[in-house]
C-alpha cells in the first residue's frame, strides 16, 4: 500500500500516529522542495532516519555534540572516500569513538532529524509499504507517541525563544561567565565557546555543525540567566545577483511570480555565466511550488548545469583555495555566514573536495561560495603539486 500526500492536509503527528496504529512497515518519505527526510518503520514502530540535508548526517551530528572534532571527521571521510565504508565504522576503528557511544549517537541523531520534520509547514510524503534499506538499522528507543510529543514540544519552545532571538542573523554579546565549572555537555560547551560578540546565531550553526534549534536552545538558557543579549543583525551588502526581495509577492503590474517564471529567469542567468543568482531562482522556484514532480526534476537537471558551469569555471573539486586577501582586511569585509565558514577553512594545503565534505552546506551551496570568492578576487584556485 503507498499513501501519497502533504503536511499541509495532513500533519506529521496525525500521518505518524496512523502508521503507528495501523502497525505499518516500509518508508516514510517527506520532501520539502529543498530537503528529503525519510523514517523508516517496522509494525508502527520508529527504526531510524535520514536526511538529504548535510547538517542531518551522522558525522556534522557528532562534531556539533563535541564527540569528535573536525579535523577527526576529515580524515574519516577521505578514508571513507578511498575505501567506501561506513563513517561510523571508520571513527570506531580509529578509535575516534566506542562502539556503544556510536550507536547511542545514532538513535539521538535520528531523532533530531524526526524532531526538524515537526517545523516543516508544507511538504510532499510518500509511504512506501514494505519499503525498508538493505542495510542495518539501530533501532530508536523512542516510540511515536514519544516522538510527537517532544516534537510539539519543540514547536511552542521555539515560538518561545523566537521572542528573544527574532532572526538568526542577530548577535549574541557576552555580558557575563557562560561557562561554568560544571557545563560538561560538550555540545553546548562548542556553542557558548563560539560566542565571540562578533558571530551571529548562523554562524555558530554553521562553525559548529550544529541545528537552529540547538543553538537557540544554548544561547536562550543563557539569555534568561542574563549571560547573553542579543544584539540586532549585523548589516550585510545586498547581493546584486540575489532575485529582487518581490520575486515570490505579488506585483501590481504583472501578477504573482510563477515557479514557470523563475525557472525561465535562472535559465538567463545560467546562460549569462551568473550562477549564484541562477541557483537562487531555482530554490525560489521550488519553495514556490514544493509539490510539484515535474518541476522538481527540471530543477534537479538545471542544477547540474548549473555544477557543470562551476566546473568551466575552474571551481574543481582538486583545485586548492588559497587566500588573496591579508586576514585583517578581511575581518574589516562583510561576508555571508557560508562565506565566513569557508574561508575559515581554507590552510592553504586542503582541496575543495576536502572543505565540501566537512561542510553543513550542500554540495552546491558550497561551491557557488568557492565560485563567489573566487569570482571577486578574494581567493585563488590552484593546481594540486
Amino acid at each position: 500500500m503507498t499513501i501519497t500526500g502533504n503536511l499541509e492536509t495532513m500533519s506529521l503527528a496525525e500521518l505518524l500516529q496512523w502508521l503507528s496504529n495501523g502497525r505499518q512497515t516500509g518508508t516514510l518519505i517527506v520532501d520539502n522542495g529543498s530537503v528529503e527526510k525519510k523514517i523508516f518503520l517496522r509494525d508502527g514502530a520508529v527504526l531510524s532516519s535520514s536526511s538529504s540535508d548535510p547538517r542531518g548526517f551522522l558525522g556534522h551530528f557528532l562534531v556539533s555534540k563535541g564527540v569528535i572534532s573536525e579535523e577527526d571527521l576529515a580524515r574519516a571521510m577521505a578514508i571513507q572516500t578511498e575505501q567506501g565504508i561506513l563513517l561510523g565504522e571508520i571513527l570506531v576503528d580509529g578509535g575516534a569513538i566506542d562502539q556503544e557511544l556510536l550507536d547511542h549517537m545514532l538513535r539521538l541523531n535520528a531523532e533530531e532529524n524526526i524532531y526538524d520534520l515537526f517545523a516543516w509547514e508544507v511538504g510532499h510524503f510518500d509511504f512506501l509499504d514494505d519499503n525498508l534499506p538493505d542495510y542495518e538499522l539501530i533501532p530508536m528507543s523512542a516510540n511515536i507517541t514519544g516522538l510527537v510529543m517532544e516534537g510539539m514540544r519543540r514547536i511552542d519552545m521555539t515560538k518561545e525563544m523566537g521572542k528573544m532571538i527574532p532572526s538568526t542573523l542577530c548577535v549574541p554579546v557576552s555580558v557575563g561567565p557562560l561557562l561554568d565549572q560544571d557545563e560538561m555537555d560538550f555540545g553546548w560547551r562548542g556553542v557558548l565557546e563560539a560566542v565571540d560578540d562578533d558571530r551571529s546565531i548562523e554562524d555558530i550553526c554553521l562553525h559548529t555543525h550544529s541545528s537552529e534549534f540547538f543553538v537557540c536552545e544554548v544561547l536562550y538558557a543563557k539569555i534568561k540567566e542574563g549571560k547573553i543579549k542579543i544584539v540586532r543583525p549585523r548589516v550585510i551588502a545586498p547581493d546584486p545577483q540575489a532575485p529582487a526581495a518581490s520575486a515570490a509577492k505579488d506585483d501590481a503590474d504583472s501578477g504573482p511570480t510563477s515557479a514557470q517564471a523563475l525557472i525561465s529567469e535562472a535559465m538567463v542567468h545560467l546562460k549569462l555565466g551568473v550562477y549564484e543568482a541562477a541557483a537562487r531562482h531555482l530554490g525560489a522556484a521550488t519553495s514556490l511550488d514544493p509539490h510539484n514532480r515535474e518541476l522538481a526534476m527540471v530543477v534537479k537537471e538545471l542544477e547540474s548545469e548549473v555544477m557543470a558551469g562551476l566546473q568551466n569555471d575552474g571551481v574543481n573539486h582538486e583545485k586548492v583555495p588559497m587566500l588573496e586577501t591579508t586576514l585583517d582586511d578581511l575581518r574589516a569585509m562583510s561576508f555571508s555566514p557560508e562565506e565566513g565558514f569557508i574561508l575559515s577553512r581554507i590552510n592553504g594545503t586542503s582541496d575543495i573536495a576536502s572543505i565540501v565534505k566537512i561542510s553543513p552546506l550542500s554540495e552546491i551551496d558550497s561551491l557557488l561560495v568557492f565560485w563567489k570568492l573566487s569570482q571577486s578576487g578574494q581567493i585563488s584556485l590552484k593546481d594540486p603539486n
